[in-house]
């Protein structure tokens, strides 16, 4: 439940305040600014003199510098794939956790992934605290380029002493691998690396559950979505629910047994057709067999310079599963799909 005010947004669940979203822009106005050290000594009453102490030397700090993001991390050659996200998660946690209650950027998920990406442009230029969801489009943002990877949201929804708390973060998969990037208060609530240790898409999302249970969160629901494809300036909105799974309600094996089926779905789910229409229209401009990749733009800043209307949706209809029209589909496109797995436009 969210309730409008002037400048701000209080983010509710049930009668307790979650935190509030800034709705001014930055820099903070005036009244945000003052909500969100009132909400402080509301949060944390044995340490009001404290907090307001650090409010009356805001003025008189020191500047701060700000860490760089990795922009270009995706087309380097010298890195493996695990060594890139890591270098990402460290990026993300030198950002630090947002504890002042106050989210700084209006982030809408049904936004298109352009817009999305746009606003996280602006994060990694203001260098705030940051909270799951903004290292979640930071943690996209970054990775987009890495050859095969595949990225998808996973979303948790728990309850802990009657309160509702929400959760996300952005699972990675490469080969059979699987792993997370994000941010929490908890440490192994949100970076999974890469490293083998999750061979099965089910043991990745048992390591967060029991993560949970052992500070006395009880998870209701989990979510996971197609993965997303790889381009910054795409129109299209990232699909945030393919699979839901209830472990409260559900027996282990049960549950295990679907998510180890939605991999199967993400490998019938044609990854190329959003980059057809990319790859036709740069071949008139640029030499046969040329892509856009994140090798060959240097600068992610670049302004859009053409989308096509035909441009298929990223959605798991029914015919997705059909092995027979894929088969036919596949066929047509495999001079152009077999040699390079993906088609990136970042």
């Amino acid at each position: 439940m969210a309730v409008s005010t002037c400048g701000y947004e209080t983010m509710w669940s049930g009668n307790t305040i979650l935190y509030f979203v800034n709705r001014d822009g930055l820099p903070l106005s005036e009244r945000c600014n003052e909500r969100m050290w009132s909400f402080c000594k509301e949060q944390y009453p044995k340490h009001e003199e404290e907090i307001q102490t650090l409010h009356d030397k805001v003025i008189n700090y020191p500047p701060k510098l700000c860490p760089e993001p990795p922009y270009h991390i995706a087309s380097n050659t010298r890195l493996k794939v695990h060594e890139k996200l890591q270098q990402i998660q460290n990026y993300i946690y030198r950002l630090e956790y947002n504890y002042t209650g106050m989210q700084f950027f209006d982030l809408n998920p049904t936004r298109s992934i352009y817009g999305l990406m746009d606003t996280t442009r602006q994060m990694m230029t203001e260098s705030l605290p940051i909270k799951c969801f903004e290292a979640f489009l930071i943690g996209l943002y970054l990775t987009t380029g890495i050859i095969g990877l595949d990225r998808f949201n996973i979303s948790f929804k728990t309850r802990f002493n009657s309160i509702i708390y929400r959760h996300v973060v952005l699972g990675v998969k490469y080969q059979q691998f699987y792993g997370a990037l994000g941010i929490s208060r908890r440490e192994d609530l949100a970076y999974k690396s890469l490293d083998g240790k999750y061979e099965h898409f089910s043991e990745l999302i048992d390591d967060f559950i029991c993560a949970y249970k052992r500070y006395g969160h009880t998870v209701l629901r989990v979510r996971i979505g197609l993965p997303i494809i790889h381009d910054l300036k795409s129109f299209l909105t990232i699909n945030w629910k393919v699979l839901t799974i209830l472990p409260s309600k559900t027996d282990k094996s049960e549950y295990d047994r679907e998510l180890n089926k939605i991999t199967r779905i993400w490998r019938q789910v044609d990854m190329h057709m959003t980059y057809k229409s990319v790859v036709s229209l740069t071949s008139l401009t640029q030499p046969t067999g040329t892509l856009i990749t994140a090798a060959s733009l240097p600068n992610r800043l670049q302004p859009i310079s053409f989308r096509t209307n035909g441009e298929p949706p990223m959605t798991c209809r029914r015919s997705v599963t059909n092995k027979t029209s894929m088969t036919t589909r596949d066929q047509k496109s495999d001079d152009k799909d077999q040699t390079i797995p993906y088609a990136i436009r970042v």
